[in-house]
């Protein structure tokens, strides 16, 4: 397998389902700040010039959670999915719940502070963002505040989507992050997977800068 991503974005994701799942993949850092997302060679893979992207065989997938979900289900002893129908809607009601209720609004705050070109930020946007953000990062603190994870007792897929989410949130600054939920980050910090992805990034990310920089 062979994961095309970049360090600070939604491919952390995919590195940490991998990690969990013990699984063998390269790392292929493309750095979209620098427009290496609309290479000829990286558009052949994806013309969307997006990442993450994940490569097994002659599978070429796209979307973090698709990704996340590819890998959960590919490696059943990662236990990221639990086997009863029942336990695995809930993962799926969170991860839906955080892609469509969450995130969009972390995306639309990114968007309007540098990510889109500058004639295009609408800086009065933010305040009702923030609001809405806010709002919807309630369930998840009440969800947190009853147990462990965000599904149950268990560590699954869903908790890679909503952990990082709530931390994009803490890194812009941004309010809604309860108390419960700020004992569920530095509880999921501990984990190995979540350190190994960590640091895969930042190791790829600077031999990846080191290669340029020599050329």
């Amino acid at each position: 397998m062979k994961l095309y991503g970049s360090r600070n974005s939604r491919s952390l994701r995919c590195v940490w389902a991998l990690e969990e799942a013990g699984a063998e993949y390269d790392y292929q850092r493309i750095w979209m700040m620098k427009g290496e997302g609309y290479s000829p060679a990286f558009k052949a893979i994806n013309p969307a010039g997006k990442i993450p992207v994940l490569q097994d065989g002659a599978l070429t997938l796209t979307e973090s959670m698709a990704i996340v979900q590819y890998v959960a289900e590919k490696f059943p002893g990662a236990h990221l999915l639990p086997a009863d129908a029942a336990s695995r809607a809930e993962i799926y009601r969170w991860v839906y719940y955080t892609v469509t209720e969450v995130e969009p609004h972390l995306w639309a705050v990114a968007q309007h502070r540098f990510a889109l070109p500058e004639d295009k930020r609408v800086a009065a946007l933010e305040p009702t963002t923030v609001w809405q953000l806010a709002r919807s990062l309630r369930p998840i603190e009440k969800a947190l505040a009853a147990r462990p994870f965000i599904a149950g007792d268990a560590f699954s897929m869903a908790d890679i989507v909503v952990f990082h989410c709530l931390v994009w949130a803490l890194s812009a600054k941004l309010e809604g992050v309860g108390t419960a939920s700020l004992a569920y980050i530095e509880r999921l910090k501990q984990r190995p997977a979540y350190q190994r992805a960590m640091e895969r990034e930042r190791m790829e990310a600077e031999k990846h800068e080191a290669a340029l920089a020599a050329q």
